[in-house]
């Protein structure tokens, strides 16, 4: 079967197991996936998580989390999409569809170098099988999960109280108007 990885490193000629920081997994593996397009989305800064939809046909829907975040995630960025063949089996554990996981080294066939991932993205747009979903066109309902998503964050990050924090400059560039409501919130005891 095919599968494939998307990475910022190359010349690989093995994926080798590592640890999934932000997913919590107990264990090193290589997360390898039968969607190509889905391993597109990973080739980008690893503290960095997009916001997609995986739909049973395989089509994606990335949804922005702020305005311009397709644009900031991956234009200009090149990377790698390795190309696997195995009998690996998905792993539902992981919570991503279409998603498979090795706790062995994995033999790579062959790897095709990705340009400008954003443009490549764009490409699989106008097949249909991507669709982007723009900060300023999400209906109020989305705002308001998204505002609720990050208040949690700034206050799990504690952000609020060291503004020269790599985080805190993050959010003051992208949700400036959630920062300071979460400010005023924490002066009065109520974040």
């Amino acid at each position: 079967m095919d599968f494939y990885h998307g990475s910022k490193i190359g010349g690989l000629i093995e994926l080798k197991p590592f640890p999934l920081e932000n997913i919590n997994f107990p264990e090193p593996v290589v997360c390898l996936t039968t969607n190509k397009q889905l391993a597109l989305h990973y080739i980008k800064d690893t503290t960095e998580s997009p916001m997609l939809n995986i739909c049973n046909d395989g089509r994606l829907i990335f949804q922005e989390m702020f305005s311009g975040a397709l644009e900031y995630l991956y234009k200009g960025k090149s990377g790698y999409i390795y190309h696997c063949i195995g009998d690996y089996e998905i792993n539902e554990k992981i919570g991503v569809m279409y998603t498979a996981t090795s706790k062995k080294h994995v033999p790579v066939n062959n790897c095709e170098f990705i340009d400008d991932v954003y443009l490549k993205i764009l490409e699989y747009e106008k097949t249909g099988m991507f669709t982007y979903e723009k900060y300023e066109n999400l209906p109020q309902w989305r705002h308001d999960i998204i505002r609720g998503i990050v208040i949690r964050l700034i206050k799990k990050g504690n952000w609020i109280n060291d503004p020269e924090h790599i985080e805190y400059k993050k959010f003051s560039e992208r949700w400036p108007i959630y920062l300071k409501e979460a400010i005023v919130l924490n002066e009065n005891n109520l974040l």
